[in-house]
This record gives structure tokens, sequence and C-alpha cells, in this order.
């Protein structure tokens, strides 16, 4: 499977694009469209924006404003044109779950009745719209449910906006089998590998949902089993799940000190390639300062002897550092 967030962008920008080729039919220019569908996913899904305000819609909007300001200035003898597929997108915010909305048949006949949008709609284009729109919310609704599942779940721990997470399994398992062999059986490799990737396809679900959202800020870190490094054709199918700026953002894997010791190249490897890696910092630590800011996250347990060394020179250190408290959200 590919990155899901990489897909599920494409289903939007595929609606969108459909979205203005049923609006304006014959008169669809690509050149007038595609900058507005390119600067929307650019700000609504991966939070990328030049204009400050802390209301996102009003940031869109002027993002939005600005870009239509530009396009009229290069192609004025096209304003119209621009301020029409400008004003269009005013109802995608509602649509896509920018803003609430109620009731989508409402909202489509307030779109065919807007005085400022000088269009004149062929005769089909209103039930061909309605048909478009209603399909996609039925779509985006029956992906999500794709990623519900009763059997795993998520152990989490919290740490202000980051959560440490491991995937549980709450199967019905025959009585025959004691809870050891059970145990031992889940954290057998095969079985670490594969819920490995259910995780990464479950977080990446849940991060779409707050990015739809706009929620930007919280990441979550999971184990990433070294193993891996072994199997060039699996590994490549895992971290391709997570080949998007906003996952690898947001997903950070973990790796124990004593793993990097082993793995340090491929783990650096990742890094360079714009993974979120963090470090949990082990009893093999040797108090060494040099790597550590390269990371995303240094995990700190206090039973070390070293932990207040580490903790008195954040200044040194400069990454962000997360205290362990309590029994570690993972198998080990």
């Amino acid at each position: 499977m590919d990155c899901i967030f990489e897909d599920y962008i494409k289903f939007t920008t595929n609606f969108l694009t459909n979205y203005y080729r049923i609006l304006l039919d014959k008169k669809y220019e690509r050149k007038y469209v595609k900058p507005f569908i390119d600067k929307y996913i650019d700000v609504r899904y991966y939070n990328k924006y030049v204009v400050k305000s802390k209301d996102f819609i009003t940031r869109l909007n002027k993002e939005l404003n600005n870009l239509a300001k530009e396009m009229i200035e290069e192609n004025k003898k096209d304003e119209e044109k621009i301020k029409n597929n400008f004003a269009l997108f005013s109802y995608i915010l509602f649509i896509d779950g920018c803003l609430k909305c109620n009731n989508i048949s409402i909202l489509l006949k307030t779109l065919f009745a807007d005085k400022k949008i000088t269009i004149e709609y062929a005769d089909n284009v209103k039930s061909d719209l309605e048909f478009l729109v209603n399909d996609y919310i039925e779509k985006k609704n029956d992906f999500f449910h794709l990623f519900n599942s009763e059997e795993f779940y998520f152990k989490e721990k919290n740490y202000g906006n980051v959560t440490v997470v491991n995937l549980e399994q709450k199967c019905i398992i025959s009585k025959l089998y004691s809870e050891y062999a059970i145990d031992k059986a889940y954290n057998s490799e095969i079985v670490v590998e594969n819920r490995t990737f259910l995780s990464i396809l479950l977080l990446s679900s849940r991060v779409i949902k707050e990015v739809i959202d706009l929620n930007f800020d919280h990441n979550y870190i999971m184990e990433f089993p070294v193993s891996l490094f072994e199997k060039n054709k699996k590994i490549i199918k895992y971290l391709r799940a997570l080949d998007d700026d906003m996952l690898k953002s947001r997903i950070i894997l973990n790796f124990k000190y004593k793993d990097y010791k082993i793995y340090k190249r491929d783990i650096r490897d990742l890094i360079n390639q714009g993974y979120g890696i963090s470090l949990e910092l082990d009893e093999e630590y040797d108090v060494n300062f040099d790597d550590l800011f390269m990371f995303s996250y240094i995990l700190l347990d206090k039973k070390y002897k070293y932990y207040d060394i580490i903790i008195n020179s954040k200044e040194d250190v400069k990454t962000n550092m997360i205290t362990l408290w309590g029994e570690r959200c993972r198998h080990s």
C-alpha cells in the first residue's frame, strides 16, 4: 500500500479539479484553476503559509486572495475569470470541512444564486455538481471506516503535544494458549514488523483526521523495529507508507540507543531522507552529545545515572527532550 496521506491528497485534488470542470464547463482553463487548488492544498493540508494570522480561515482566505491579485496583475484581460474562480473557492471551505455546513443542498443552492459569480451554468450542472459533492463526502466517510478496528488499539502516554503509542490487540484467542504463549507470539519478529505497518496506517489515518480538523500540532512516537534494516523490500514498503512531508513530521520513529550504535548509518540515512526520528537513551548511552542534535526527540528515563547530566545540558543538546514517566507504553 502506498502512502494513504498522499492518496487522500490526490483524492481531494481530483475532487477540486472536477468541481471546477463541472461549474466552468467549456470555460475551464487549467492555468487559472490549478494555482488555486495547489495553494489550497498547501495551506489546508500542509499548513504552509506566508500570511500571519491566528485564525486559520482568515489566513487561508488571505493566501487565496493574494494569489488571485497576483494572477489578475499578470492576466488583466481575464480578471473576471480569475475572480469567479476565487469566489467559487469560498464554497469549497464548507464542502471540505474547513467551515461547518449543516445542509449541502442549501449550500449548493446558495452557490448557484450567488450574484458575485458571473457564470452561466448549463442545465445539467446543478445535478452533476450535487452528485459530485455527495459522492466526495460519502467516499471520505468510507475511507475513514477502513481504519476502524475492533481488534487493535493504541496504548498511549501523553507528553504535552507528543504521544508515545504502542499497538495492542484485543483479539479473541483460544483459552488453550497461555498468556505467556500469546505474548511471546505477539512479540515475535514477524508479528512486531507486521503490527508496525498497521500502526503506520492507523496513525496516518488519525493524522489526516486531525489535519481536517485543523490540528497540526500533535506528534506521535512509535517504535520502529531494527530487524527491518535487514529486509530491503519490506522496509521500502514501510517507509513508502510514511513518505509524505506531513507524516514525516508528525509520526516519529523511535530507536533505542543500543540499536543506534549498531545501525547508526541506516538511522542517519532516515534522518537525511526527512523522516522524524527519536532516540531513546538506555543503559548503553555513554554521555556523548555529538549526535543528539540530529533527532526530533530524545527520550530519557530518570532511572539512569546520566539523566541529570542530560537535563542540565539542554542548551548543548539543542533538541526536544521527553522524560518518560510511569510504565513505558510499549513492549521491551
